[in-house]
């Protein structure tokens, strides 16, 4: 996910996600309560959301550096997930699923009507993570990401690494994107838990330039489902929460 700003006072706001990758940081609404030992396919997960996509009302809300200054914001749009269709990525066939949002978003009490869009590649025969398009960006997997099969609360890890370009004849580098999991058990239920994947964004330096925390429900039936999204980057910070 990314931020933008338009004209001063008037805030743009354009959420570019994954479905495991999404391309925000601070919030979440991740429980903390002692783990259970109960284990949970994220695979599977990962392959049902690919294969159904998601449909939900979605609120926003953050702060946009307008002009200099620190601007707060809040709106509601519509999130959407597409299932995954047959195509090619980098030269080998793929899975696509585009993700979209649209509504409204109101700073300083004027209000402007916004979409955006981001697509996510997904290998055929394993759905593992292969890249992902979005605005003047084009990224690879430097190795297919894989997911695993038994996590429970309390397990972590590195899922992988993207280099990421302009476009792609991935002839102008932007750097590189680490992404890495963390599981944490859901006060009061042990049929489900919640997935943080992370996105750390580096630039050509190897400076830390964006962070992106996307909040999932998973539960022991393998079934996948977004909750929340958070973005911060140095153009300001943005939530966003399924309703």
């Amino acid at each position: 996910m990314k931020i933008s700003t338009g004209m001063p006072i008037v805030v743009v706001v354009a959420l570019l996600a994954s479905a495991l990758t999404a391309c925000g940081g601070g919030s979440s609404t991740l429980a903390t309560t002692t783990p259970t030992a109960t284990s949970f396919d994220l695979q599977t997960g990962v392959t049902g959301l690919v294969m159904n996509g998601q449909t939900a009302t979605v609120a926003l809300s953050g702060t946009a550096i307008v002009s200099g200054s620190s601007v707060p914001f809040t709106g509601s749009g519509t999130l959407t997930l597409a299932p995954g269709v047959t195509t090619t990525f980098n030269g080998a066939g793929a899975l696509s699923q585009t993700e979209t949002i649209s509504g409204t978003v109101t700073a300083a009490g004027q209000s402007t009507a916004y979409s955006s869009s981001v697509t996510d590649f997904y290998a055929t025969g394993n759905d593992a993570f292969v890249g992902e398009t979005g605005t003047s960006e084009y990224d690879v997997a430097q190795a297919a990401f894989t997911y695993p099969t038994a996590v429970m609360a309390g397990s972590s890890g590195v899922l992988g690494t993207t280099s990421n370009y302009t476009d792609n004849t991935m002839g102008v580098a932007l750097g590189t994107t680490q992404v890495s999991y963390a599981v944490t058990a859901v006060s009061g239920s042990s049929s489900s838990v919640m997935v943080a994947v992370t996105d750390q964004v580096y630039d050509t330096q190897s400076t830390l330039v964006e962070t992106d925390v996307t909040n999932y429900s998973l539960t022991d039936a393998g079934v996948l489902s977004l909750v929340s999204a958070s973005v911060q980057d140095s153009s300001g910070t943005l939530t966003v929460t399924v309703q």
